[in-house]
């Protein structure tokens, strides 16, 4: 997972074009929210109420992996996925592996590389689990805070009352 693989590292990728697929990362998301959000104010409004309940036990997220693991497949969509399962290119290419790079037949270079891209990912990763991190540790420290405060108004109160 070097730069000389063929595909340029994501710190030798220029600024803008990590830019631009944050960007877009950042907009289909938005997207995603707003038609999710859409979708569940017209199945109020078409009182559609086992939907909407859906709807919101799936943005919730306490659906369980039970449920997808209990629905039917097919004889055709179970070779389809042993296949795919015994076929590694997907989880190399997932993990950042090398393959072959299209632009670099046609003479062209990519926008971002694989490589580029798995970087990005790793990198997003990090972020969000500091993010989680930090917002836990703000979360405990101010349940502490308020915790110290209750306890200094009851010692104020008992110390009135005497």
């Amino acid at each position: 997972m070097s730069g000389d693989e063929g595909g340029r590292s994501l710190e030798e990728t220029p600024t803008w074009a990590v830019a631009v697929v944050c960007f877009v990362l950042v907009l289909i998301s938005i997207i995603i929210d707003c038609i999710i959000h859409l979708i569940g104010k017209w199945f109020k409004k078409k009182n559609k109420r086992a939907l909407y309940e859906s709807l919101e036990k799936i943005k919730s997220g306490d659906h369980h992996e039970d449920d997808i693991s209990n629905t039917k497949v097919n004889d055709n969509q179970r070779k389809l996925l042993a296949s795919l399962d015994s076929d590694n290119i997907f989880r190399r290419l997932l993990a950042g592996g090398t393959s072959e790079d299209k632009c670099a037949s046609k003479g062209k270079v990519s926008f971002v590389s694989t490589e580029g891209i798995h970087q990005l990912h790793i990198f997003i990763f990090v972020l969000a689990c500091f993010h989680i991190l930090y917002s836990v540790l703000t979360m405990a420290l101010g349940g502490l805070k308020i915790q110290r405060g209750l306890d200094l108004q009851e010692k104020r109160h008992l110390g009135k009352g005497t």
